[in-house]
């Protein structure tokens, strides 16, 4: 594949292979199972779909050969101190689960590899495979607005097996590049919009994903004369996801950049950022969010009752999944419940409950030892990732984590895996420091404008 307008110069030496079509093929695999909007890429049972467990894992291995990565003390450490926390949560339940350890094996496996092999080009891949994805969304999403209600929901949906394939929230169905949740509603009488799903599962994770490329865009992405173009097919798709946890990030996002060009520019616009915030905060669908989210938390004991006995499980809110997974971080709140899900509140209830809290679950499955290692590794990332590209702002991937782990539990997914492991598999020779400088005004004015006067 032929990138002419990116440089890919972190990653590559003299005797290293270039980039070329089979790692975009790879960190197009991870996007599409960061997705989790079909069975393949969902499914984490080896016994029920061993090709989808297994296919990441293969390539991780092809591309572990074709760049020769080393094992080194870094990857071993982790995973001896995993062993380490599997035997004692072994003990503490009484039951072994090879499954558990396993997966998490594989996880740290497909992490380091891509880390080790693809180090900073990691993220210009990433950059670019969302742009063509978004590219890809908003062209359905826009047959979805014109075809007007649920037309192209009912399409799919009559795709023999799409339902059984689907792991798409609210009913929904998926066709691999775009996802669509189904409103029951008619465009020609109420004027609603449908929300963009993209690739993903829902609206709010397809959000993340291109929040996170813009993140990319603003702050990492040097010397590329298309950037703009696709920072603002970035920022349509997601406008068009009216997510609030999106919307929120990239507030974060912004807020980081405006601080790295001028600070007086914060200052002055402050007032009106707050009196925005306010406006979109009191859009019909942000308001009903909200709404929805504390009407939610007032009937858990409710929701308890009414998942009882249930084949498919529920997804509660996030405020609501939070209540219930503290439940059980109270309950075992040093090594958490690992993978024994049999020792959750809700699962002791019998009731068939999926909750989707990032924090929530973090806390409930790994303690507080694990809630710990996640918050050090995260913020020296954080930390990395400023210094090595010379921006102010030490904590802005941490916040950026610590937003989508509110709202979403998908920090074990290999690809967000990579932002917040990456100071931790990235070893002492990959940073190049780049302190930043102060920019005088003349200099400074060119850039506050690059990338929303295109």
């Amino acid at each position: 594949m032929s990138e002419p307008d990116i440089t890919f110069s972190e990653s590559a030496g003299s005797s290293s292979p270039k980039i070329a079509f089979f790692e975009y093929l790879l960190v197009f695999v991870l996007i599409i199972y960061a997705g989790r909007s079909n069975a393949f890429v969902e499914n984490s049972s080896i016994k029920e779909n061993p090709i989808g467990v297994l296919f990441p894992i293969l390539l991780c291995g092809i591309l572990a050969l074709r760049w020769k990565i080393k094992f080194d003390g870094r990857f071993f450490s982790v995973l001896f101190g995993f062993t380490i926390y599997f035997l004692a949560i072994s003990l503490k339940f009484k039951v072994i689960q090879p499954t558990f350890i396993f997966n998490y094996f594989s996880l740290f496996f497909i992490v380091y590899v891509v880390i080790r092999a693809l180090k900073f080009d990691l993220f210009l891949l990433y950059e670019r495979l969302i742009f063509y994805l978004a590219i890809a969304g908003l062209f359905f999403w826009l047959i979805q607005v014109g075809l007007r209600g649920d037309s192209l929901f009912y399409m799919l949906s009559r795709i023999p097996g799409i339902d059984k394939f689907s792991y798409v929230s609210g009913e929904g169905v998926n066709a691999v590049l775009y996802s669509i949740q189904p409103t029951y509603t008619s465009l020609l009488y109420n004027f609603s919009i449908p929300r963009n799903c993209g690739y993903a599962w829902e609206p709010g994770a397809f959000a993340v994903y291109l929040c996170l490329a813009v993140l990319i865009n603003l702050f990492f992405v040097k010397s590329d004369k298309n950037r703009n173009t696709r920072l603002w097919v970035l920022l349509i798709a997601l406008l068009s996801t009216q997510s609030t946890t999106g919307y929120m990030i990239f507030v974060l996002i912004v807020l980081f950049y405006l601080l790295n060009k001028r600070l007086n520019i914060i200052i002055l616009l402050f007032p009106f950022a707050v009196i925005a915030l306010v406006y979109v905060s009191s859009l019909p669908f942000m308001s009903k969010k909200v709404i929805e989210l504390i009407d939610e938390t007032k009937t858990v004991n409710q929701l308890l009752e009414d998942t009882y006995g249930r084949e498919s499980a529920s997804t509660p809110q996030r405020f609501t999944s939070f209540l219930l997974t503290f439940k059980d971080f109270k309950d075992n709140p040093l090594l958490g419940v690992g993978g024994h899900r049999e020792a959750t509140y809700v699962f002791k209830l019998g009731s068939n409950i999926s909750p989707i809290s990032g924090i929530g679950n973090l806390l409930a499955q790994f303690g507080i030892i694990g809630f710990v290692i996640f918050i050090v590794w995260t913020f020296r990332s954080s930390v990395f990732f400023s210094k090595h590209y010379g921006y102010r702002g030490n904590m802005l991937l941490f916040l950026v984590m610590i937003f989508i782990s509110v709202s979403y539990s998908m920090l074990w997914l290999p690809l967000v895996m990579c932002f917040w492991m990456f100071k931790l598999f990235s070893g002492p020779e990959n940073l190049m420091i780049k302190e930043p400088e102060p920019v005088s005004e003349d200099e400074n004015e060119p850039d506050d404008q690059r990338y929303f006067n295109d």
